[in-house]
């Protein structure tokens, strides 16, 4: 019995596998190494086949792409020549890692397209060996070696194949920091632990010292049910419960953090603040930027009239050598002033959900999963006139101010309810 999961319970891959071809499972793509091929030399050379693995839970599901990628060369008939109707160098090459990049890619599409991933590989191991075994009729992919699989060393309960799919797996593995910090769980920094739950961080810590409430409900991810708030669980109890379905490593830290514990974060290859505005946003402000760790600090700022409630969100971010802004131009408040109006509760989900948004794209460009010419360091929404502005960045005008009238987020902004820990 293999001791793949995915092969155990996939009856095409244990299919593979008790044929003898060798079968490995890497980031989300499905690999056959040991594929005897015909070069141009018509001499037979070793290559692998590669394509996404389309999953249902734990159970392979039927290929939903017919392409099938080649890596090691481009394989020919047994006179070195290329084989009528094989390579396609219309289709993606995929890429399960920096040495599994495809050569080459075939499109051979059936009708109604593979049921399986037994058929799949079958049908295009079929033309490829074919031309190496007119050369070496001992050729063969049956080598019966193990199954390789990262499906249990990662930090998912479950494969990741949106990556592979989308053909993102080299540029998303840039964000497989060793630990990443979220201070404050409330209404922003829930929506930071949606989005970074989904990459592959090898350890999220989160902090926060508050009880889940009924009205932390309206501002955060998802649904929690009545029998989740009547438990009273702390909300990085509620959330550590409720993501760790889906991945591991999540540190629950059931309290704020202060000058006392301030020290566990400078471990961290980096920290989000969602966090109110008080003494202690100062402390971990100052221990992050005196010890070079980068962060993101966010705020959300909301006024209501009669009419209508406006207000503004802002994302500022510290990187290694780039910090001296911040205090130079009072950027970030530390004491909660008039008009903060998240002390009576106002639901504004969207805005927080918005405010994460801006603050994971900001940390995903620093760490070069997005393209990134403006390098800002500031930013800046207006809910009245749906702008957005950047500062300290590359723009010619990014000295002067915010822009277009828009002022910094107030005193009273913050990423939580106006209590000392976040909503």
């Amino acid at each position: 019995m293999s001791g793949s999961r995915l092969v155990r319970s996939s009856a095409d891959l244990a299919r593979l596998v008790q044929d003898g071809y060798a079968v490995r499972v890497v980031n989300g793509f499905l690999v056959i190494d040991d594929i005897p091929f015909a070069d141009d030399a018509a001499q037979v050379q070793w290559g692998s086949f590669v394509c996404p693995l389309d999953l249902s839970g734990d159970t392979a599901t039927a290929p939903s792409s017919h392409v099938m990628c080649f890596v090691g060369g481009v394989p020919r008939n047994k006179n070195g020549e290329p084989i009528d109707g094989l390579v396609n160098d219309g289709v993606e090459k995929w890429s399960a890692g920096p040495e599994l990049t495809a050569s080459c890619g075939f499109s051979q599409k059936p009708a109604g397209g593979y049921p399986d991933y037994y058929e799949k590989v079958t049908h295009y191991a079929a033309m490829v060996i074919g031309p190496a075994q007119a050369i070496d009729p001992e050729a063969t992919p049956l080598t019966f070696k193990p199954v390789e699989t990262d499906e249990d060393d990662g930090v998912f309960r479950y494969l990741d194949t949106f990556s592979s799919r989308a053909g993102i797996t080299e540029v998303n593995a840039r964000l497989a920091l060793k630990k990443v910090v979220i201070v404050g769980l409330g209404g922003t920094g829930a929506y930071l632990l949606d989005l970074l739950a989904k990459t592959p961080i090898h350890a999220l810590h989160l902090y926060d010292g508050d009880v889940l409430r009924t009205h932390n409900a309206f501002r955060a991810p998802g649904a929690a049910s009545l029998a989740d708030l009547q438990e009273g669980l702390k909300k990085v109890e509620y959330f550590t419960r409720i993501y760790s379905q889906m991945r591991r490593h999540i540190e629950a830290h059931l309290v704020n953090v202060t000058s006392e514990n301030v020290g566990e974060l400078l471990d961290a290859d980096f920290v989000f603040l969602a966090m109110d505005t008080g003494p202690d946003k100062k402390v971990i402000i100052e221990a992050l930027t005196v010890n070079g760790i980068p962060f993101i600090d966010t705020g959300v700022g909301v006024s209501k009239d009669a009419e209508c409630i406006d207000g503004q969100i802002r994302i500022t971010t510290s990187l290694p050598g780039r910090v001296e802004h911040i205090e130079r131009d009072g950027l970030i408040s530390y004491f909660a002033g008039e008009g903060a109006e998240y002390d009576t509760n106002l639901q504004v989900a969207e805005l927080n959900s918005f405010t994460a948004n801006l603050a994971i794209f900001r940390y995903k460009k620093y760490l070069g999963f997005y393209a990134d010419t403006e390098n800002e360091l500031h930013t800046v929404y207006a809910v009245e006139s749906n702008d957005l502005y950047n500062r300290y960045g590359t723009s010619t005008n990014q000295d002067e101010g915010i822009g277009l009238g828009a002022e910094p987020v107030p005193a009273s902004a913050d990423a939580g309810d106006g209590s000392e820990a976040a909503a």
